[in-house]
């Protein structure tokens, strides 16, 4: 491996965060590549849990152009969801592996601050501003693993703001200049119109795909999220199949190498 000394973040979720066992494959891996010298970063969503938590206190969900209409009561349930349960239960899954885990949300020392959407049908759903990576820093720096909720701290009133969790370990990642910028998914990586997979994208080809439709729905702010982390300084950014969690530290390995002939999984984009 040629992980020491450098930084990743991974945004976990996909087939991964539904089954317990690949969950316990992912603690012990993350566990492992930090022995090796790796410092991690991990950013995560949390869509079905908030839908659960919405439909149990009767608050309806609805979304606009893939965005979730967030009222304040709404935004208490997102919050209480994301930072209460999802938050909580991953930093458990990963201390019972021996990582020294810290949950986090974006209001910490306000250290991910955004804005309120301009569509104000969308309530408190934010736009990130500014991304100051000083405290994951501190955090990695005296040997933690910081995972993140994407819940942002409004630039104006400190109120808290639902970010879309791809956008947010995205905007991460780039603020910290990782050396890669891994997101888990629920598909093999980015799939061409013959619904094969694409191990290499650079931008013009992604931005022809998204123009085209190949790339659509929830794929959309996943290469976004890519290329947003390689604009502000990340490394390298690539699309990764949840259900492949066990290959995640050999697949790190090549991103991380550069040597990209040989890709197991995934699909890398580039700019």
């Amino acid at each position: 491996m040629i992980c020491s000394g450098k930084t990743v973040v991974l945004k976990y979720g996909g087939h991964s965060m539904a089954d317990a066992g690949l969950n316990a494959v992912f603690a012990k891996q993350v566990g492992a590549l930090r022995r090796e010298g790796l410092g991690i970063v991990i950013g995560h969503g949390g869509g079905p849990q908030i839908n659960a938590l919405l439909k149990q206190l009767g608050i309806p969900s609805e979304f606009k152009n893939g965005l979730r209409k967030t009222s304040g009561e709404a935004m208490k349930a997102v919050e209480m969801a994301l930072a209460g349960e999802v938050n909580t239960w991953l930093v458990s899954t990963l201390a019972a592996e021996g990582v020294p885990a810290v949950g986090l949300t974006g209001k910490d020392c306000a250290f991910i601050q955004a804005s309120r959407h301009p569509d104000i049908e969308l309530g408190f759903v934010g736009e990130i501003v500014r991304t100051d990576p000083k405290l994951c820093r501190d955090l990695l720096s005296l040997g933690y693993v910081p995972v993140v909720a994407p819940i942002g701290c409004g630039i104006s009133d400190h109120s808290s703001l639902n970010i879309n969790a791809d956008t947010a370990s995205g905007a991460l990642a780039g603020a910290l200049r990782a050396d890669a910028f891994v997101l888990f998914t629920d598909v093999p990586g980015v799939l061409n119109s013959d619904k094969k997979r694409l191990p290499h994208l650079s931008r013009a080809e992604a931005m022809a795909l998204i123009a085209d439709g190949v790339i659509a729905g929830g794929m959309i702010p996943k290469v976004q999220s890519c290329l947003h982390a390689l604009d502000e300084g990340c490394r390298a950014a690539a699309i990764f199949d949840g259900a492949r969690v066990a290959d995640m530290a050999a697949f790190l390995d090549t991103l991380l190498s550069g040597d990209l002939g040989s890709l197991p999984a995934g699909t890398v984009l580039t700019n």
